[in-house]
């Protein structure tokens, strides 16, 4: 018997998504940028001839992925805002193939900075907007504060009302866990031109 098949986390499953989705030359989006840890692997997944758009409003996220992508030498793969990500579609001169959210707080900072489920709506329908056909869309939810119950539930709800000709969407989570463990919300788009995807 295997002893390491345990059914790991939200962060990992949407990892495996997106590693399964994106090639070398695909374009990406770190809609959290954070500290940088999945911009740079977005940028190694992508390769020298991809390109990844990462998006944070706070300065110090910014500075924090520059160093951390200058140290790897992956500067030059990647785009970097100082946004929030609901100007995704404003900002992003290109459609991607894989979009990344990783809500929650920047790690370090004080948790009263955290994504806001208001933003977070309008940054998840400006993804399906940014989404070539058969890209995926990942958001990995922490629902144990406040304001990421709330995310949780309003995003489930965007998620099941999306419509089923235009997106797949499903939701991995643990059912019998204390303290509202992470979950993972997945979208793939499927048709080549859709609105909001909300009815």
């Amino acid at each position: 018997m295997n002893v390491n098949n345990d059914f790991r986390s939200a962060r990992h499953w949407a990892h495996a998504l997106i590693e399964e989705t994106l090639e070398i030359g695909d374009i990406a989006v770190d809609a959290t940028m954070g500290n940088g840890h999945d911009t740079e692997w977005l940028c190694r997944l992508v390769g020298e001839t991809g390109r990844v758009y990462a998006f944070d409003i706070q300065p110090a996220a910014v500075a924090q992925t520059e160093a951390r992508l200058q140290g790897a030498q992956l500067r030059n793969r990647a785009i970097l805002h100082c946004a929030g990500h609901e100007r995704m579609n404003e900002l992003l001169p290109e459609s991607a193939n894989a979009i990344v959210f990783n809500l929650g707080w920047l790690p370090g900072a004080p948790h009263g900075v955290t994504t806001r489920v208001e933003t977070t709506l309008q940054a998840a329908n400006a993804a399906l907007q940014c989404l070539k056909p058969r890209g995926i869309l990942t958001i990995c939810i922490y629902p144990g504060h406040e304001e990421g119950a709330r995310e949780r539930d309003a995003l489930l709800h965007w998620g099941a009302h999306l419509r089923p000709e235009a997106f797949d969407v499903f939701v991995k989570q643990y059912l019998n866990q204390p303290h509202d463990p992470p979950l993972l919300l997945a979208v793939r788009k499927l048709m080549e031109k859709t609105s909001t995807g909300l009815p």
